[in-house]
């Protein structure tokens, strides 16, 4: 499982969920979930901008 950190997601219905967040992906980068960024977390990376959810 790979975690990242955004500012934002847009999901795939065009939604977009304000951040800071981290997404949670497996290892072929499809969104498993998100939560909302409280403090820092380990083994996130931290990438900016915004993920676009994809089906």
């Amino acid at each position: 499982m790979i975690r990242r950190g955004y500012h934002r997601i847009r999901k795939s219905d065009g939604q977009i969920i304000e951040g800071p967040l981290v997404v949670e992906l497996t290892d072929e980068g499809s969104m498993l979930s998100y939560h909302l960024l409280h403090n820092e977390e380990p083994y996130t990376e931290w990438q900016g901008g915004t993920y676009e959810e994809h089906i």
